[in-house]
Protein backbone atom coordinates (compact mmCIF):
# COMPACT_ATOMS: atom_id res chain seq x y z
CA UNK A 1 0.00 0.00 0.00
CA UNK A 2 0.92 3.70 -0.32
CA UNK A 3 -0.15 6.77 0.75
CA UNK A 4 0.36 10.84 0.88
CA UNK A 5 3.16 12.12 2.37
CA UNK A 6 2.93 14.63 5.73
CA UNK A 7 5.48 17.03 6.50
CA UNK A 8 4.82 17.50 9.74
CA UNK A 9 5.76 17.36 13.50
CA UNK A 10 9.62 17.62 12.39
CA UNK A 11 10.92 19.78 15.23
CA UNK A 12 8.79 17.82 18.07
CA UNK A 13 10.51 14.59 16.54
CA UNK A 14 14.16 15.83 16.87
CA UNK A 15 13.45 16.82 20.75
CA UNK A 16 12.08 13.07 21.20
CA UNK A 17 14.92 11.19 19.36
CA UNK A 18 16.85 11.56 22.56
CA UNK A 19 14.06 9.64 24.63
CA UNK A 20 13.59 7.07 22.43
CA UNK A 21 17.55 6.51 21.83
CA UNK A 22 17.41 5.95 26.08
CA UNK A 23 14.68 3.78 25.86
CA UNK A 24 14.68 1.63 22.73
CA UNK A 25 18.44 1.26 21.12
CA UNK A 26 21.94 -0.08 22.41
CA UNK A 27 22.94 0.57 19.32
CA UNK A 28 22.14 4.32 19.87
CA UNK A 29 23.86 4.17 22.82
CA UNK A 30 26.95 3.25 21.38
CA UNK A 31 26.56 6.23 19.47
CA UNK A 32 26.93 8.54 22.65
CA UNK A 33 29.69 6.67 23.81
CA UNK A 34 31.02 7.63 19.75
CA UNK A 35 31.53 11.59 21.42
CA UNK A 36 32.75 10.44 24.45
CA UNK A 37 36.22 9.08 22.66
CA UNK A 38 39.13 11.71 23.24
CA UNK A 39 39.57 14.29 20.59
CA UNK A 40 42.05 16.91 19.61
CA UNK A 41 41.12 20.48 20.26
CA UNK A 42 39.85 22.55 17.89
CA UNK A 43 42.11 25.32 18.82
CA UNK A 44 45.01 23.98 19.94
CA UNK A 45 47.08 20.19 19.78
CA UNK A 46 45.88 19.57 23.41
CA UNK A 47 43.52 16.13 23.80
CA UNK A 48 40.21 16.14 25.74
CA UNK A 49 38.79 13.13 27.18
CA UNK A 50 35.71 14.28 24.83
CA UNK A 51 34.12 15.99 23.06
CA UNK A 52 31.86 17.26 26.31
CA UNK A 53 34.60 17.99 28.09
CA UNK A 54 36.52 20.11 25.07
CA UNK A 55 33.71 22.26 24.40
CA UNK A 56 33.27 22.64 28.68
CA UNK A 57 36.83 23.97 28.63
CA UNK A 58 35.84 26.61 25.70
CA UNK A 59 32.85 27.69 27.47
CA UNK A 60 34.38 30.64 28.61
CA UNK A 61 35.81 31.88 25.88
CA UNK A 62 33.80 30.20 22.98
CA UNK A 63 30.02 29.21 24.06
CA UNK A 64 28.92 26.83 20.96
CA UNK A 65 25.24 27.17 21.60
CA UNK A 66 26.09 30.70 21.26
CA UNK A 67 28.16 31.20 18.57
CA UNK A 68 25.19 27.95 16.81
CA UNK A 69 22.59 30.98 17.42
CA UNK A 70 24.49 34.12 15.96
CA UNK A 71 25.36 32.31 13.32
CA UNK A 72 21.84 30.24 12.82
CA UNK A 73 23.64 26.99 12.49
CA UNK A 74 20.59 25.02 12.57
CA UNK A 75 21.76 21.93 10.30
CA UNK A 76 23.91 19.15 11.23
CA UNK A 77 25.81 20.05 7.65
CA UNK A 78 26.34 23.53 8.58
CA UNK A 79 28.04 21.92 11.95
CA UNK A 80 30.08 19.73 9.58
CA UNK A 81 31.53 22.11 7.49
CA UNK A 82 32.16 24.63 11.00
CA UNK A 83 34.20 22.23 12.74
CA UNK A 84 35.69 21.28 9.37
CA UNK A 85 36.53 25.05 8.60
CA UNK A 86 37.69 25.68 12.04
CA UNK A 87 40.25 22.32 11.61
CA UNK A 88 41.56 23.60 8.40
CA UNK A 89 41.46 27.20 8.47
CA UNK A 90 42.73 27.44 11.81
CA UNK A 91 40.81 30.57 13.25
CA UNK A 92 41.19 31.92 16.37
CA UNK A 93 39.16 32.30 19.25
CA UNK A 94 39.23 35.95 18.93
CA UNK A 95 38.68 35.50 15.11
CA UNK A 96 35.51 33.61 15.38
CA UNK A 97 34.33 36.05 18.33
CA UNK A 98 35.12 38.60 15.99
CA UNK A 99 32.89 37.24 13.00
CA UNK A 100 29.71 38.51 11.86
CA UNK A 101 26.33 37.28 10.59
CA UNK A 102 26.89 36.64 7.24
CA UNK A 103 25.43 34.96 3.98
CA UNK A 104 27.26 32.95 2.92
CA UNK A 105 29.23 32.15 6.14
CA UNK A 106 33.12 31.77 5.80
CA UNK A 107 32.42 27.62 6.10
CA UNK A 108 29.69 27.88 3.63
CA UNK A 109 31.94 26.17 0.73
CA UNK A 110 31.21 22.48 -0.05
CA UNK A 111 34.94 21.50 0.58
CA UNK A 112 34.52 22.05 3.95
CA UNK A 113 32.29 18.61 4.36
CA UNK A 114 35.93 17.01 3.66
CA UNK A 115 37.11 15.87 6.80
CA UNK A 116 40.22 17.06 8.47
CA UNK A 117 41.04 14.38 10.82
CA UNK A 118 40.00 11.30 10.38
CA UNK A 119 37.15 9.37 12.02
CA UNK A 120 36.96 12.68 14.73
CA UNK A 121 34.33 12.78 17.35
CA UNK A 122 33.78 16.19 16.77
CA UNK A 123 31.66 15.55 13.80
CA UNK A 124 29.77 12.92 15.35
CA UNK A 125 28.35 15.68 18.19
CA UNK A 126 24.85 16.03 16.77
CA UNK A 127 23.34 19.47 17.26
CA UNK A 128 19.93 18.20 17.23
CA UNK A 129 20.51 14.93 19.94
CA UNK A 130 23.54 15.56 21.73
CA UNK A 131 23.37 19.24 23.38
CA UNK A 132 21.73 17.78 26.24
CA UNK A 133 24.60 15.75 27.23
CA UNK A 134 26.45 19.18 27.68
CA UNK A 135 24.51 19.90 31.33
CA UNK A 136 24.66 23.65 31.99
CA UNK A 137 26.27 24.46 28.26
CA UNK A 138 22.93 24.08 26.88
CA UNK A 139 21.40 26.42 29.07
CA UNK A 140 21.90 30.02 27.65
CA UNK A 141 18.41 31.40 28.22
CA UNK A 142 17.54 33.02 31.80
CA UNK A 143 15.70 30.91 34.08
CA UNK A 144 12.59 33.57 33.74
CA UNK A 145 13.17 32.89 29.74
CA UNK A 146 12.45 28.92 30.61
CA UNK A 147 9.86 29.34 32.67
CA UNK A 148 8.02 31.58 30.03
CA UNK A 149 8.82 28.76 27.28
CA UNK A 150 7.23 25.93 29.46
CA UNK A 151 4.75 27.86 30.21
CA UNK A 152 3.93 28.56 26.06
CA UNK A 153 4.19 24.93 25.39
CA UNK A 154 1.89 24.07 28.19
CA UNK A 155 -0.42 26.40 26.39
CA UNK A 156 -0.14 25.48 23.36
CA UNK A 157 -0.76 21.38 24.25
CA UNK A 158 -4.10 22.40 25.78
CA UNK A 159 -5.22 24.48 22.56
CA UNK A 160 -4.37 21.56 20.45
CA UNK A 161 -6.69 19.22 22.88
CA UNK A 162 -9.28 21.98 23.00
CA UNK A 163 -8.92 22.02 18.89
CA UNK A 164 -9.74 18.63 19.30
CA UNK A 165 -12.37 18.33 21.09
CA UNK A 166 -14.05 20.99 19.38
CA UNK A 167 -13.78 18.83 16.15
CA UNK A 168 -15.33 15.91 17.93
CA UNK A 169 -18.14 18.19 19.48
CA UNK A 170 -19.20 19.16 15.75
CA UNK A 171 -19.37 15.82 14.23
CA UNK A 172 -21.12 14.28 17.48
CA UNK A 173 -23.70 17.48 16.60
CA UNK A 174 -23.42 17.12 13.20
CA UNK A 175 -24.31 13.04 13.60
CA UNK A 176 -27.33 14.29 16.62
CA UNK A 177 -29.01 16.56 14.11
CA UNK A 178 -29.60 13.65 11.38
CA UNK A 179 -30.07 10.66 14.00
CA UNK A 180 -32.09 12.48 16.31
CA UNK A 181 -29.53 10.29 18.83
CA UNK A 182 -27.43 11.58 21.54
CA UNK A 183 -24.02 10.36 22.22
CA UNK A 184 -21.34 10.31 24.90
CA UNK A 185 -18.47 8.75 22.52
CA UNK A 186 -14.97 10.01 23.48
CA UNK A 187 -13.13 13.30 21.63
CA UNK A 188 -10.62 11.78 19.10
CA UNK A 189 -7.41 11.37 20.33
CA UNK A 190 -4.52 12.71 18.02
CA UNK A 191 -3.60 9.29 16.50
CA UNK A 192 -7.48 8.88 16.02
CA UNK A 193 -7.48 11.39 13.50
CA UNK A 194 -4.46 10.38 11.73
CA UNK A 195 -5.50 7.05 11.30
CA UNK A 196 -9.26 8.78 9.97
CA UNK A 197 -6.77 10.90 7.67
CA UNK A 198 -4.89 7.59 6.56
CA UNK A 199 -7.89 5.54 5.50
CA UNK A 200 -9.64 8.69 4.04
CA UNK A 201 -6.34 8.68 1.18
CA UNK A 202 -7.98 5.12 0.25
CA UNK A 203 -11.33 6.61 -0.72
CA UNK A 204 -10.23 7.61 -3.88
CA UNK A 205 -10.19 5.40 -6.74
CA UNK A 206 -6.66 6.90 -8.23
CA UNK A 207 -4.46 4.85 -5.79
CA UNK A 208 -6.83 1.32 -6.33
CA UNK A 209 -5.92 1.82 -9.91
CA UNK A 210 -2.32 2.61 -9.30
CA UNK A 211 -2.10 -0.59 -7.16
CA UNK A 212 -4.10 -2.76 -9.45
CA UNK A 213 -1.74 -1.91 -12.41
CA UNK A 214 0.88 -2.53 -10.65
CA UNK A 215 1.49 -6.44 -12.28
CA UNK A 216 4.18 -7.77 -10.15
CA UNK A 217 2.30 -6.70 -6.98
CA UNK A 218 -1.52 -7.90 -8.31
CA UNK A 219 -0.24 -11.26 -10.22
CA UNK A 220 2.48 -12.37 -7.81
CA UNK A 221 -0.79 -12.37 -4.83
CA UNK A 222 -3.16 -14.15 -7.81
CA UNK A 223 -0.46 -16.27 -8.46
CA UNK A 224 -0.26 -17.74 -5.27
CA UNK A 225 -3.69 -18.20 -4.98
CA UNK A 226 -4.12 -19.95 -8.00
CA UNK A 227 -1.45 -22.22 -8.11
CA UNK A 228 -2.38 -23.31 -4.15
CA UNK A 229 -5.67 -23.97 -4.75
CA UNK A 230 -5.20 -27.34 -2.68
CA UNK A 231 -4.45 -24.69 0.19
CA UNK A 232 -7.30 -22.34 -0.09
CA UNK A 233 -9.98 -25.06 -0.55
CA UNK A 234 -12.64 -25.12 1.93
CA UNK A 235 -10.81 -22.98 4.25
CA UNK A 236 -11.85 -19.53 5.89
CA UNK A 237 -9.51 -16.60 4.70
CA UNK A 238 -9.36 -13.21 6.15
CA UNK A 239 -8.47 -10.17 3.87
CA UNK A 240 -7.06 -7.21 6.11
CA UNK A 241 -7.33 -4.18 4.10
CA UNK A 242 -9.44 -5.46 1.37
CA UNK A 243 -9.88 -2.56 -0.83
CA UNK A 244 -11.63 -3.26 -4.13
CA UNK A 245 -11.67 -6.58 -2.69
CA UNK A 246 -10.26 -8.48 -5.79
CA UNK A 247 -8.28 -10.81 -3.94
CA UNK A 248 -11.21 -11.93 -1.50
CA UNK A 249 -13.21 -12.47 -5.28
CA UNK A 250 -9.78 -14.55 -6.55
CA UNK A 251 -10.01 -16.61 -2.85
CA UNK A 252 -13.39 -17.61 -3.79
CA UNK A 253 -13.51 -17.89 -7.77
CA UNK A 254 -9.72 -19.49 -8.07
CA UNK A 255 -8.70 -21.00 -4.71
CA UNK A 256 -12.19 -22.11 -3.70
CA UNK A 257 -12.48 -20.64 0.11
CA UNK A 258 -14.71 -21.56 2.05
CA UNK A 259 -15.82 -18.61 3.14
CA UNK A 260 -13.76 -14.93 2.95
CA UNK A 261 -13.84 -11.79 5.74
CA UNK A 262 -13.09 -8.79 3.99
CA UNK A 263 -12.33 -5.68 6.25
CA UNK A 264 -11.36 -2.40 5.67
CA UNK A 265 -11.60 1.01 7.56
CA UNK A 266 -12.14 2.72 4.27
CA UNK A 267 -15.50 4.09 2.16
CA UNK A 268 -13.97 1.59 -0.71
CA UNK A 269 -15.63 -1.25 0.65
CA UNK A 270 -18.94 -0.31 -0.25
CA UNK A 271 -17.68 -0.54 -3.83
CA UNK A 272 -16.27 -3.90 -3.06
CA UNK A 273 -19.69 -5.13 -1.95
CA UNK A 274 -20.95 -3.90 -4.87
CA UNK A 275 -17.74 -5.32 -7.00
CA UNK A 276 -18.61 -8.86 -5.92
CA UNK A 277 -22.14 -8.56 -6.51
CA UNK A 278 -21.52 -7.35 -10.06
CA UNK A 279 -19.17 -10.71 -10.45
CA UNK A 280 -21.92 -12.82 -9.18
CA UNK A 281 -20.33 -14.50 -5.98
CA UNK A 282 -21.75 -16.56 -3.85
CA UNK A 283 -22.80 -13.72 -1.01
CA UNK A 284 -23.11 -16.90 1.30
CA UNK A 285 -19.48 -17.09 0.76
CA UNK A 286 -18.03 -13.20 1.35
CA UNK A 287 -18.52 -10.99 4.46
CA UNK A 288 -17.97 -7.57 4.21
CA UNK A 289 -17.05 -5.68 7.38
CA UNK A 290 -15.95 -1.57 7.76
CA UNK A 291 -13.78 -0.80 9.95
CA UNK A 292 -10.47 -1.14 12.01
CA UNK A 293 -9.47 -4.91 12.23
CA UNK A 294 -8.52 -3.96 15.94
CA UNK A 295 -12.15 -2.27 16.58
CA UNK A 296 -14.82 -5.15 14.43
CA UNK A 297 -15.76 -8.27 15.53
CA UNK A 298 -15.46 -11.44 13.22
CA UNK A 299 -18.05 -14.04 12.61
CA UNK A 300 -15.79 -16.55 13.60
CA UNK A 301 -13.53 -17.17 16.22
CA UNK A 302 -10.46 -18.62 14.06
CA UNK A 303 -9.41 -18.43 10.53
CA UNK A 304 -7.31 -20.64 8.29
CA UNK A 305 -5.63 -18.25 6.04
CA UNK A 306 -4.85 -14.35 6.23
CA UNK A 307 -4.00 -12.58 3.12
CA UNK A 308 -3.22 -8.98 2.72
CA UNK A 309 -0.79 -5.96 0.52
CA UNK A 310 -0.23 -4.02 3.72
CA UNK A 311 3.56 -3.43 2.40
CA UNK A 312 4.12 0.01 2.28
CA UNK A 313 7.34 2.19 1.10
CA UNK A 314 11.12 1.18 2.58
CA UNK A 315 8.49 -1.86 3.54
CA UNK A 316 7.81 -0.46 6.94
CA UNK A 317 6.05 2.94 6.14
CA UNK A 318 2.49 2.93 6.99
CA UNK A 319 3.20 0.72 10.13
CA UNK A 320 0.27 -1.15 8.68
CA UNK A 321 2.32 -4.50 9.57
CA UNK A 322 0.84 -3.91 13.28
CA UNK A 323 -2.41 -4.83 12.08
CA UNK A 324 -1.78 -7.82 10.37
CA UNK A 325 -0.54 -9.01 13.73
CA UNK A 326 -3.30 -8.10 15.82
CA UNK A 327 -5.31 -9.62 13.19
CA UNK A 328 -2.22 -13.09 13.15
CA UNK A 329 -2.55 -13.43 17.04
CA UNK A 330 -5.97 -12.60 17.17
CA UNK A 331 -8.03 -14.93 14.71
CA UNK A 332 -5.17 -17.27 13.10
CA UNK A 333 -5.18 -20.87 13.54
CA UNK A 334 -2.46 -21.67 15.92
CA UNK A 335 -1.84 -24.99 14.58
CA UNK A 336 -1.86 -24.80 10.79
CA UNK A 337 -2.38 -21.25 9.71
CA UNK A 338 -1.35 -19.48 7.14
CA UNK A 339 -0.09 -15.66 6.66
CA UNK A 340 0.28 -14.68 3.04
CA UNK A 341 2.74 -13.51 2.27
CA UNK A 342 5.17 -14.41 5.07
CA UNK A 343 8.80 -13.49 4.30
CA UNK A 344 10.36 -10.08 3.94
CA UNK A 345 13.58 -8.90 3.60
CA UNK A 346 15.42 -4.46 3.33
CA UNK A 347 18.33 -4.23 1.63
CA UNK A 348 20.25 -1.20 0.50
CA UNK A 349 22.62 0.20 -1.88
CA UNK A 350 24.91 3.08 -2.95
CA UNK A 351 24.35 4.47 -6.20
CA UNK A 352 24.61 7.45 -8.38
CA UNK A 353 22.07 9.37 -11.00
CA UNK A 354 23.14 12.89 -12.29
CA UNK A 355 19.80 13.24 -13.36
CA UNK A 356 17.81 12.13 -10.40
CA UNK A 357 20.69 14.68 -8.09
CA UNK A 358 19.62 17.39 -10.16
CA UNK A 359 15.64 16.81 -10.20
CA UNK A 360 15.74 16.68 -6.21
CA UNK A 361 18.90 18.68 -4.97
CA UNK A 362 21.15 20.28 -7.93
CA UNK A 363 17.87 22.06 -9.26
CA UNK A 364 17.94 24.31 -6.07
CA UNK A 365 21.24 25.99 -6.46
CA UNK A 366 19.79 28.23 -9.46
CA UNK A 367 15.61 28.92 -9.54
CA UNK A 368 15.72 31.46 -12.62
CA UNK A 369 18.84 33.41 -11.32
CA UNK A 370 18.22 32.54 -7.19
CA UNK A 371 20.14 30.52 -4.99
CA UNK A 372 17.61 28.66 -2.81
CA UNK A 373 19.67 26.24 -0.37
CA UNK A 374 17.18 26.91 2.59
CA UNK A 375 14.85 24.42 0.98
CA UNK A 376 17.74 21.96 -0.37
CA UNK A 377 18.32 21.61 3.41
CA UNK A 378 14.85 20.47 4.04
CA UNK A 379 14.58 18.19 0.77
CA UNK A 380 17.47 16.49 2.01
CA UNK A 381 15.86 15.37 5.28
CA UNK A 382 13.16 13.73 3.37
CA UNK A 383 13.15 9.79 1.89
CA UNK A 384 12.20 9.70 -1.54
CA UNK A 385 9.98 7.75 -3.32
CA UNK A 386 11.57 7.42 -6.92
CA UNK A 387 12.50 5.00 -9.43
CA UNK A 388 16.50 4.10 -9.48
CA UNK A 389 17.78 2.99 -12.61
CA UNK A 390 19.28 -0.37 -12.37
CA UNK A 391 22.65 1.01 -14.05
CA UNK A 392 22.68 3.87 -11.65
CA UNK A 393 23.30 1.20 -8.87
CA UNK A 394 27.68 1.69 -7.75
CA UNK A 395 27.45 -0.93 -5.14
CA UNK A 396 26.40 -4.23 -3.93
CA UNK A 397 23.29 -4.96 -1.99
CA UNK A 398 23.41 -5.81 1.52
CA UNK A 399 20.15 -6.81 3.72
CA UNK A 400 19.36 -4.38 6.37
CA UNK A 401 16.01 -6.49 7.92
CA UNK A 402 14.54 -9.41 7.30
CA UNK A 403 11.08 -10.04 9.19
CA UNK A 404 9.14 -13.46 9.45
CA UNK A 405 5.39 -12.87 9.33
CA UNK A 406 4.68 -15.68 11.84
CA UNK A 407 7.06 -14.49 14.17
CA UNK A 408 7.55 -10.98 14.12
CA UNK A 409 6.04 -8.16 16.15
CA UNK A 410 5.69 -4.61 16.35
CA UNK A 411 9.20 -3.83 18.13
CA UNK A 412 10.44 -5.03 14.66
CA UNK A 413 9.82 -1.83 13.09
CA UNK A 414 12.48 -0.43 14.85
CA UNK A 415 15.55 -1.96 14.21
CA UNK A 416 19.23 -0.46 13.83
CA UNK A 417 21.96 -2.95 11.99
CA UNK A 418 25.29 -2.59 10.47
CA UNK A 419 26.04 -2.40 6.62
CA UNK A 420 29.19 -3.26 4.26
CA UNK A 421 28.28 -2.59 0.50
CA UNK A 422 30.94 -2.96 -2.07
CA UNK A 423 31.97 -0.88 -5.15
CA UNK A 424 31.03 -2.41 -8.11
CA UNK A 425 32.83 0.31 -10.47
CA UNK A 426 34.78 3.41 -9.66
CA UNK A 427 32.19 7.08 -9.60
CA UNK A 428 30.70 8.39 -6.89
CA UNK A 429 27.50 7.80 -4.70
CA UNK A 430 25.03 10.67 -4.29
CA UNK A 431 22.75 8.44 -2.09
CA UNK A 432 21.20 4.95 -0.35
CA UNK A 433 18.47 3.41 -2.55
CA UNK A 434 16.81 0.65 -0.53
CA UNK A 435 14.34 -1.82 -1.56
CA UNK A 436 12.26 -4.37 -0.40
CA UNK A 437 11.59 -8.34 -1.22
CA UNK A 438 8.71 -10.50 -0.59
CA UNK A 439 7.64 -14.28 -0.65
CA UNK A 440 4.78 -16.48 -0.31
CA UNK A 441 6.97 -19.44 0.36
CA UNK A 442 5.83 -21.76 3.90
CA UNK A 443 3.70 -24.77 3.40
CA UNK A 444 2.82 -23.46 -0.01
CA UNK A 445 2.66 -26.07 -3.41
CA UNK A 446 3.85 -23.30 -5.40
CA UNK A 447 6.14 -21.02 -4.09
CA UNK A 448 5.86 -17.04 -5.37
CA UNK A 449 8.63 -14.45 -4.69
CA UNK A 450 8.71 -10.72 -6.23
CA UNK A 451 11.45 -8.05 -5.53
CA UNK A 452 11.40 -4.36 -5.81
CA UNK A 453 14.62 -3.50 -6.56
CA UNK A 454 16.00 -1.30 -9.00
CA UNK A 455 17.06 -4.39 -10.87
CA UNK A 456 13.71 -5.90 -11.12
CA UNK A 457 10.75 -4.74 -13.05
CA UNK A 458 8.81 -1.78 -11.58
CA UNK A 459 6.55 -1.55 -9.03
CA UNK A 460 4.30 0.95 -7.67
CA UNK A 461 6.50 0.90 -4.62
CA UNK A 462 9.57 2.28 -6.40
CA UNK A 463 12.35 2.58 -4.35
CA UNK A 464 13.31 4.71 -0.89
CA UNK A 465 16.25 7.21 -1.52
CA UNK A 466 17.93 8.66 1.13
CA UNK A 467 19.96 11.65 -1.19
CA UNK A 468 23.59 12.79 0.86
CA UNK A 469 24.95 16.52 0.59
CA UNK A 470 27.60 15.90 -1.88
CA UNK A 471 29.22 13.54 -3.95
CA UNK A 472 31.02 10.81 -2.12
CA UNK A 473 34.66 9.70 -4.90
CA UNK A 474 35.01 5.63 -4.44
CA UNK A 475 37.23 3.31 -6.45
CA UNK A 476 35.98 0.11 -7.74
CA UNK A 477 36.43 -2.97 -5.21
CA UNK A 478 36.53 -0.38 -2.39
CA UNK A 479 33.98 -1.28 0.85
CA UNK A 480 31.85 1.13 2.28
CA UNK A 481 30.87 0.31 5.82
CA UNK A 482 28.47 1.93 7.91
CA UNK A 483 24.99 2.04 10.24
CA UNK A 484 21.54 2.45 9.51
CA UNK A 485 18.54 2.85 12.31
CA UNK A 486 14.76 3.03 11.82
CA UNK A 487 12.68 4.38 14.25
CA UNK A 488 8.61 5.35 14.65
CA UNK A 489 8.35 8.72 14.21
CA UNK A 490 7.54 10.03 17.96
CA UNK A 491 4.38 12.44 16.68
CA UNK A 492 3.28 10.52 13.23
CA UNK A 493 1.81 7.63 14.21
CA UNK A 494 2.15 5.79 10.46
CA UNK A 495 5.72 7.84 10.28
CA UNK A 496 9.63 6.57 10.28
CA UNK A 497 12.75 7.99 10.84
CA UNK A 498 15.76 6.95 9.71
CA UNK A 499 19.27 7.34 10.63
CA UNK A 500 22.14 6.68 8.25
CA UNK A 501 25.91 6.68 9.73
CA UNK A 502 28.30 6.33 6.84
CA UNK A 503 31.28 8.24 5.26
CA UNK A 504 32.15 9.71 9.11
CA UNK A 505 29.06 11.44 9.11
CA UNK A 506 25.47 11.10 10.75
CA UNK A 507 22.70 11.70 8.35
CA UNK A 508 18.62 11.85 9.08
CA UNK A 509 15.97 11.43 6.81
CA UNK A 510 12.24 11.42 7.67
CA UNK A 511 9.60 9.16 5.97
CA UNK A 512 5.94 10.54 6.44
Amino acid sequence: MSAINQNEYRQDASDDDDEYDEENSNDEQEEEINILEQVQGLFSSDIFPNVIEMFRAYQSQFDLVEFLKTHQIVSQYDYIRLINYIRLEKPSIDDLKQLKLSIPSPWADDKYFTTVIDNDPALQFDIEEDLNQLGDLTISKTTQENDQLIKANQRIRELEEMIDTLKSMTSRLLDDQSTGETTTSKAKTKDDIQDDNYFATYNHYDIHKEMLQDKIRTESYLKSIKENVDVFRDKIVLDVGCGTGILSMACIKYGQAKMVIAVDMSDMIYDAMAIANENNIDESKIVFIHGRIEDVNLPVEKVDIIISEWMGYFLLFECMLESIIFARNTYLDKENGLVLPDDFSIHMSGFHSDDLYHEHIGYWSDVYGFEMDTVVKNILLDGHVIIVPANDVMTSDCCIKTLDIYTCSNNDITFTHPFTVQALKSGSISGFVCHFDVNFAKNLIEKVHFSTSPRSPNTHWKQTVFFLPRLYNIQEGEEITGKISCQRHPNEKRGLIIHLHVFDSKFKFYLE
